[in-house]
């Protein structure tokens, strides 16, 4: 060890210099933060000078209250900070790296600033302000967006002008210009997760009927039969239409009309569209006014912005002016992102895509799995001043886009409850009392910066709005408002959050909280509880830290639980400090009951289908393992599903068995057990088309064991309609009688209940003609032609005839029986070069003539591109001669485009297996000119 000693005073001379290199390089001005926000550098002991702001800088990060003596402006980062004085205080100074004048470049965001640094001065830039009265006399800039009622537009200008530009007085705030994106497209839904199913059980009256919903981003499907009838046209909405529009408008009030997963939360909601293209602002008063929308979807987002910018405060604005207008946005999906700048940089928290998800009086909701447990894809709080966001959670498995378009659909049966009771708009903020108090955590857990406050419980909400467990009040300053609730006998948990639309805080303000009320609550234990706080310093270990009891000075909902509290009158105080006026506010309160346990899927009359992944939920305060098993013979037997499950997981996988039958659950703990309500278990069986011929239609489907009949559906105005029952797997349509082209089919029980209804079809759409749904004409590889014909049913036909045009008449070249198959091939080896028509004649049993679409192909000796097999079940092969880069182009019937694909070898295979039966055209491309097109059966 001694022989290392020598070279300690060369070490401690090296770790000097590199000290001292690092004060030179702050003190040349050399960091990131000095070259974008500084504009003097001098002495940390400057006296301060009136009307300067300072950028200072510490070596460590520092607690955001700590600064509010010296006026903060901007947190910068955890250790950046614009204020209005030097800080005095002897542990801050102690810390401070420097304090230079600011420019103001402070007054805009950090990605703008960025941005203008790496612009020549000679290039222009379209910038978003906002501003202080009125833009009449703006110089350097010219208007090209102004939006009066939010005091902000977009202007453009030189980069050379930007410092005179963004120091005028009348300048707020300024940002880039953003294009918002989807968060993702979801492809499934989940209504049991957060109880929307118990929901329409309990209150089937509250569908939102009476509400208006809009859905901001790309137009949805406006054809699409869920939607049917309640669609409310709006000519500003996009013009282009996306799955991810369709989806969300789904989840929130989707009929089911052509299925299970297309029934909404608000199945009887009007629903509306908005263009995110055109602005990221909320829309005009007058489109809300018009159409009467209350509730409005937001699952889109920009990158992670955390500041309160120009957004936020329209948001915070409306909300706090209409009262009665319910903005909700998914958080988004960068959930595993750190944000770049401001208080919690380079941390993996507060990373919400976009700014205008920091408003205080907006819904942001956070994303779930099935066992409703945050999911790292989803992102998460805090706000950039450490408020809670998001507020509440749903399922999101997918991503966060689905759970916003959740919560809106419940937010709409809320809104639908509150108006069919009180004949008026509900107070938003009311609404959101009742939406995160009766959200779920598990017992014994507060809020946090992942999943807010807890998981969306349709149920629960509607509950608390039909058993009127809400106050309202109204708060001024210094005052305070008492109100009592009585806690009943046998709780486990009381519940009580508060909630107030707060005013909107000035753009760019390092605290957007204005009215701060205080919630308090005495219990009957006469002890005072105060509201969960989270702690918002910038550090992962105090942001993952549990929330503890204290007085919160952040957030506009404060939320105060009690653990098993004895019976009788709990004390309820509000306390209105640092008000800017009156203030009214919201209080919704829930018991939890001990000793409890309901079956929350399957409930009475549930429908599950045979053969396939089903969840089961449940609620309980039990604790413990048990059994789960399940009777077809209304509980005569028993058979196991699953043993030693704890009764706490409340939720379970099943793959439900081959059956149609009534079937119950039980879960059976060592000292009770718990049966479900009956439920079905249903096969679901799809319509096939027979034939589809100018005056009638055969459908047709399996048959179901222990089923006595069929009832057919088909399309009303807005849903699907009982037709007729029959009791055979068929049905001979006559079109004169028909006024709707769409049709589904569900078994009768022998024992007269309904199974489960099979998906929708247009039975004009299914590549089926009169019997034929498809012929195709291939060359084989010796200049043959294969023809393969492809049947939708046999029915009462009798013979099959191959027809060739040779040039002036059709000829037969073989007629053929019928020998019960739906597959026919016939080889035509007399071919010419050239292209080549053929058909088919077919003769039914009481003499009738069909003949099919006519079949083409060109016959090249020379060389020509193959496709094959035809018909194709997975893999469609393709072989080309030549080696070139040619572009597949495959479309329906119909001519929509279902999948584009680049191949470059003479051998390509495409899958086709997602691809519904039916007939299809190939379509191949080179250098822009169709080489190629081709029909083809999938089967």
């Amino acid at each position: 060890m001694n022989n290392y000693l020598p070279k300690l005073p060369s070490l401690l001379i090296f770790l000097l210099l590199c000290r001292i290199m690092a004060a030179a390089q702050d003190a040349g001005g050399t960091d990131s933060m000095r070259l974008r926000y500084s504009t003097q550098h001098p002495a940390d002991t400057v006296a301060p000078l009136p009307g300067v702001l300072y950028l200072v800088k510490f070596n460590k990060s520092v607690p955001v209250l700590k600064l509010s003596p010296y006026g903060l402006l901007k947190v910068l980062s955890n250790n950046c900070f614009i204020l209005s004085a030097v800080p005095s205080d002897p542990h801050l100074k102690k810390n401070m790296v420097y304090a230079d004048i600011a420019n103001c470049n402070w007054k805009a965001s950090d990605n703008l600033v960025t941005s203008i640094t790496l612009l020549p001065a000679t290039d222009s830039i379209a910038v978003q302000v906002s501003f202080k009265d009125s833009l009449t006399a703006m110089t350097m800039a010219r208007i090209s967006n102004y939006r009066k009622d939010y005091h902000t537009a977009v202007v453009k200008l030189a980069v050379a002008d930007w410092p005179a530009f963004i120091c005028q007085e009348q300048i707020h705030f300024a940002d880039q210009v953003r294009k918002a994106r989807i968060e993702m497209i979801v492809n499934t839904a989940n209504p049991y997760v957060n109880r929307i199913n118990v929901a329409q059980q309990l209150f089937p009256d509250f569908n939102g009927k009476s509400i208006a919903v809009s859905v901001k981003e790309d137009r949805f499907d406006t054809t699409d039969i869920d939607l049917a009838g309640r669609i409310i046209y709006n000519p500003d909405a996009s013009n282009t239409v996306t799955s991810h529009a369709s989806t969300m408008a789904t989840i929130i009030a989707g009929a089911g009309n052509t299925g299970a997963l297309g029934l909404g939360a608000a199945p009887a909601a009007g629903i509306s569209s908005s263009d995110f293209n055109k602005s990221l602002l909320p829309d005009t008063s007058t489109y809300y006014r018009n159409y009467n929308i209350t509730i409005q979807n937001h699952s889109y987002g920009t990158a992670i912005e955390n500041y309160y910018g120009v957004e936020a405060v329209a948001y915070d604005q409306q909300i706090a002016s209409a009262d009665t207008i319910v903005h909700v946005f998914s958080a988004g999906n960068i959930g595993t992102q750190a944000p770049a700048s401001g208080a919690y940089q380079n941390l993996v928290y507060a990373n919400l895509s976009g700014n205008f998800k920091q408003a205080k009086n907006v819904i942001v909701t956070g994303g779930t799995d099935a066992d409703g447990r945050f999911i790292s894809l989803a992102s998460h709080g805090p706000a950039y001043d450490g408020r809670i966001k998001p507020e509440i959670s749903a399922f999101g498995q997918d991503g966060t886009s689905g759970a916003s378009a959740a919560v809106s659909g419940v937010v709409t049966m809320v809104q639908d409850a509150w108006r069919q009771q009180h004949f008026s708009a509900m107070p938003s903020a009311l609404l959101k009392a009742i939406l995160l108090n009766s959200a779920k955590r598990p017992f014994g857990t507060m809020p946090d910066y992942k999943i807010g406050f807890g998981s969306l419980h349709a149920a629960h909400a509607l509950q608390t709005l039909q058993d009127k467990r809400y106050i309202v009040g109204a708060a001024t300053n210094n005052n305070t408002t008492t109100t009592d609730i009585t806690i009943p006998a046998n709780t486990q948990l009381v519940k009580i959050t508060l909630c107030w639309n707060d005013p909107a805080a000035a753009a760019n303000a390092p605290k957007a909280l204005i009215n701060d009320l205080d919630l308090r609550v005495t219990g009957t234990d006469g002890q005072t509880y105060l509201p969960w706080v989270l702690n918002p310093y910038p550090n992962a270990d105090s942001l993952a830290a549990a929330a503890k009891r204290g007085v919160d000075t952040l957030n506009n909902v404060e939320q105060v639980t009690i653990d098993n509290p004895s019976a009788g009158i709990a004390h309820i105080a509000v306390q209105g400090k640092q008000l800017s006026g009156r203030q009214s506010w919201y209080i919704a309160y829930e018991f939890v009951p001990k000793q409890t346990f309901v079956w929350q899927q399957p409930t009475t009359n549930t429908l599950l289908t045979a053969n396939t992944d089903v969840n089961f939920y449940w609620e309980t305060t039990y604790t413990g393992n048990g059994d789960v098993s399940y009777s077809l013979d209304s509980g005569r037997t028993w058979s196991t599903i699953i043993s030693g499950l704890p009764v706490t997981a409340e939720h379970l996988a099943w793959f439900t068995p081959a059956v149609f039958s009534k079937a119950m659950l039980k879960f059976q703990l060592p000292d009770t057990a718990f049966i479900s309500p009956a439920f079905g278990i249903s096969p679901m069986i799809n319509i096939n088309v027979g034939f589809n011929c100018s005056d009638s239609v055969l459908l047709s489907w399996s048959a179901v064991t222990n089923a006595s009949a069929y009832q057919l559906y088909t399309m009303g105005k807005t849903a699907l309609q009982p037709y007729q029952q029959v009791r055979d797997t068929f049905i001979i349509l006559a079109k004169s009688r028909l006024n709707s082209t769409y049709f589904a089919v569900s078994p009768i029980h022998i024992a007269g209940w309904e199974g489960q209804r099979g998906y929708t079809l247009d039975f004009t759409k299914q590549g089926v003609s009169c019997y034929v749904r498809a012929l195709v004409a291939d060359r084989t590889s010796d200049n043959f032609v294969q023809l393969t014909l492809s049947l939708a049913t046999e029915y009462q036909l009798q013979s099959i005839a191959w027809q060739r045009y040779n040039g002036k008449t059709w000829e037969t070249l073989q007629t053929i029986p019928t020998n019960g198959g739906l597959l026919y091939y016939y080889t035509d080896q007399q071919t010419w070069e050239g292209i080549m028509y053929y058909r088919v004649k077919l003769t039914t049993t009481d003499g009738r003539i069909i003949y099919s679409d006519v079949s083409m192909v060109q016959l090249n000796i020379s060389g020509n591109i193959l496709l094959f097999p035809n018909p194709v079940v997975s893999t469609l092969g393709i072989m080309d001669p030549q080696v070139r880069a040619r572009q597949v182009v495959i479309t329906d019937m119909s001519g929509r485009v279902r999948i584009r694909a680049t191949i470059t070898n003479t051998l390509e295979g495409i899958s086709v297996a997602e691809l519904p039966a039916g007939t299809y055209t190939c379509v191949i491309y080179y250098n822009g000119s169709r080489i190629f097109s081709r029909k083809f059966v999938k089967q």
